[in-house]
């Protein structure tokens, strides 16, 4: 092996961190290895964080020495060092007895000798048929690939013996003796046939490895083509820039000389008019002048000299003032010349297109039902492939919801020019569906969209009606919590029931009284986002707050004042606030989470304020006003909005209003004193209604209580005829 190539070979047995030759090698988690000692320098708090890829491998124990040992880099050490020492790059000794000149070396043993070893080994009758090699002849042959260091088997420090077993079970090498003590019933056996097993174990799992290493390099190729065309595009649009803008200074160039030539003639005009005007002023005065310059010298004349031109001198003055008196004494001309350069209007002569990305794009707000008849509305946003938003429009975006049955329903997309789309449609269809949205032809993130379509021109009969054994009372407010969670007030017997998503009931707060987790005639409950109980306690004019099983606090207490409540009904939490029904006072009383009091509103706008709900469509308290028979909406800081429905006992009115619920696609259901159950869109449309007076299933005597789950089911109170009521199927 020449020099060269033994520096070359030694490059890549070189530890990155000292650049020497490694000396016991160590594995990292990262399978990089490095020096057993720089590793030990390179621990902190017992990790180490690998030089090349940054990857944190934690120590053993026993610290860096546990590591795995990289017994191949060692022997291609021991190989260079071999190679090196035949190369006469290092000194050589002989290795049986330290002397030299080294005239041979046995390839068996791995060995220089001297003279003296070298007669000694061939002697010898075990050593008899190595082939020893003069040294001289092995420096004179230029090919060393067959010199290579004879593989050393590790040594069991315990026993002294080489380890020529494995076990899988402890994954460890161990030698004859440790096999029937402490590794005796697990699973060994020779590192050959362990290696071997092994081998073809990584070869299996390694052949698809060639596939995906050029599935990356065309990653890569795709990839790196991709940026040298970004690159050439940026090159040419740079180069439209250029030509765009210097076209533009142009003329804008041309304009400033007009405009210039402008400010020349107006400037000429108004001088030439303003010296005509000095010259008439400065002629009438000179004149004026010399009146005045001979009268005074014919004052001092004698009377014939006076006679002889004072007629005409009076004529001359009388004429001068006339001139005089016509004479315009003001400037004729102003300087009232401004340019107005109008920055702040100056047009975008040009922008940078960013093109939405598909997989960056998203829809807003898709909802998880929707009626069938009915045109429902959801918004495109488009984003460029670094997931920012896209400020203008332009693209070419196609809305479809395809039924189970594979009819396709193409929805109309509204470009907003603003990188938002709004696209609506309407279908007829029931059941599941699927909401496909691309584009530019490609799929977005998300897409396709599931939701079901629901006929509410069906009849509705509930999946399910519930009493829990008989056991309840007259339930009132019902609310839902997390992960399915919802609870019942029943006012007669005094109690709150919690049941899960099965609808099982699991807990059970309260008895009558006035002590803490005692309640007189409940009426409305409501989760917070914490899962946090809240309870309407109606007739002790009080809410009290829950964490499901413990009592936490109460506020409220009886009376007309801030902070105070008259027969409390409805109530609903939302961020870090709830709002109360305050029925007595006919208001909105507001309160912290923590039971500090806000403020209240609807005072002179509010009848009967009988329960609560915020509208996650557009944001407004809706208000079941009993007593003016509609449903009052308010902005969340008490600004009156407006209100819908009105009083009656056809479809689409209300007649005393008990209870009303919203989810996040604006759906309002509404209970009342018609014993059925009315749905608004989130702007107060009437959508349909169900159930009357009775007690069958589907009716109700006096639906006091309703809430939405999240997928959209209906529970309902059904007051006088104990029971709940629960419709999938609206």
């Amino acid at each position: 092996m020449s020099v060269l190539e033994v520096k070359e070979v030694q490059k890549n047995l070189t530890c990155p961190i000292c650049y020497q030759l490694f000396k016991n090698p160590k594995y990292l988690s990262c399978y990089h290895s490095y020096c057993e000692e720089c590793l030990e320098k390179m621990l902190v708090q017992s990790k180490i964080i690998c030089p090349e890829c940054r990857k944190e491998t934690n120590v053993p124990d026993g610290g860096v020495k546990e590591f795995a040992t990289n017994f191949f880099i060692n022997r291609l050490v021991d190989d260079l060092i071999l190679k090196k020492k035949v190369a006469g790059e290092k000194e050589v000794k002989c290795d049986d007895c330290d002397a030299d000149p080294v005239v041979s070396f046995c390839p068996e043993c791995n060995i220089f000798l001297c003279n003296a070893c070298h007669d000694h080994h061939k002697r010898k009758k075990k050593y008899g048929d190595h082939g020893v090699v003069p040294l001289t002849e092995l420096r004179s042959n230029k090919d060393t690939s067959a010199i290579q260091t004879k593989v050393k088997i590790p040594m069991c420090k315990p026993h002294d013996e080489q380890l020529k077993f494995y076990c899988e079970t402890c994954d460890k090498l161990v030698c004859m003796y440790c096999t029937t003590t402490e590794h005796n019933g697990h699973n060994h056996d020779t590192t050959k046939h362990i290696a071997s097993k092994y081998r073809t174990q990584l070869q299996n799992i390694i052949t698809p490895v060639e596939g995906m290493i050029q599935d990356l390099s065309n990653a890569h190729e795709n990839i790196d083509n991709m940026m040298k065309e970004i690159r050439k595009q940026g090159d040419e649009v740079y180069k439209r820039v250029d030509e765009h803008y210097n076209e533009l200074v142009e003329k804008l160039m041309k304009q400033k000389d007009q405009v210039r030539q402008q400010v020349h003639d107006t400037v000429s005009r108004k001088e030439k008019a303003l010296t005509a005007q000095l010259n008439e002023v400065d002629s009438t005065k000179d004149e004026l002048v010399n009146m005045k310059e001979l009268n005074d010298a014919l004052e001092k004349s004698s009377d014939h000299e006076a006679l002889s031109g004072t007629k005409q001198v009076i004529n001359h003055v009388q004429q001068i003032t006339k001139q005089y008196e016509k004479l315009t004494k003001l400037p004729v001309q102003l300087a009232t010349m401004e340019f107005l350069p109008r920055k702040e209007s100056l047009p975008q002569f040009g922008h940078l297109v960013a093109i939405a990305n598909p997989r960056t794009s998203e829809v807003s707000n898709f909802p998880a039902y929707i009626f069938a008849g009915q045109k429902v509305e959801v918004t495109i946003i488009t984003k460029d492939s670094n997931g920012d938003l896209c400020s203008i429009g332009g693209e070419q975006v196609h809305v479809e919801l395809k039924s189970f049955t594979g009819i396709v329903t193409v929805g109309k997309v509204r470009d907003n020019n603003n990188g938002t789309y709004t696209a609506s449609l309407t279908t007829e269809l029931v059941g599941e569906a699927w909401l496909f949205v691309s584009i530019n032809s490609q799929q977005i993130k998300g897409s396709p969209y599931s939701t079901v379509v629901r006929n509410y021109k069906a009849l509705c009969l509930p999946d399910k009606m519930m009493n829990n054994n008989g056991k309840i009372g007259q339930p009132w407010g019902i609310a839902f919590g997390k992960n399915g969670v919802w609870a019942v007030a029943d006012c007669s017997n005094h109690c709150v029931y919690v049941f899960d998503a099965q609808d099982h009931l699991f807990k059970k707060l309260g008895s009558r009284g006035t002590k803490n987790t005692q309640f007189k005639n409940p009426c409305g409950v409501t989760f917070d986002n914490d899962n946090h109980l809240y309870v309407a306690d109606r007739d002790n004019h009080r809410v009290q707050k829950f964490d499901v099983d413990n009592y936490m606090l109460q506020f409220g207490g009886g009376g007309s004042g801030d902070s105070q409540l008259q027969y409390p009904h409805g109530i609903t939490a939302r961020e870090g606030r709830v709002y109360i029904a305050d029925k007595g006072n006919r208001r909105i009383s507001v309160f912290q989470s923590d039971g500090q009091f806000c403020v209240s509103f609807g005072s002179g706008q509010l009848g009967g304020p009988y329960d609560v709900a915020v509208n996650g469509k557009n944001q407004l308290l809706l208000v079941a006003d009993n007593s003016h028979h509609c449903i009052a909406t308010f902005t969340l800081d008490g600004r009156y909005v407006s209100k819908f429905a009105t009083y009656g006992t056809s479809e689409g009115y209300l007649y005393y209003p008990y209870s009303l619920a919203s989810d996040l696609n604006g759906y309002i259901v509404v209970s009342d004193g018609n014993h059925r159950v009315s749905v608004f869109d989130y702007a107060g449309k009437f959508i349909h209604c169900f159930g009357s007076r009775g007690t069958a299933s589907g009716q109700f005597n006096a639906p006091v209580g309703i809430a939405l789950s999240p997928n959209g089911t209906i529970y309902v109170s059904d007051h006088s005829n104990r029971r709940i009521h629960i419709y999938s199927n609206f």
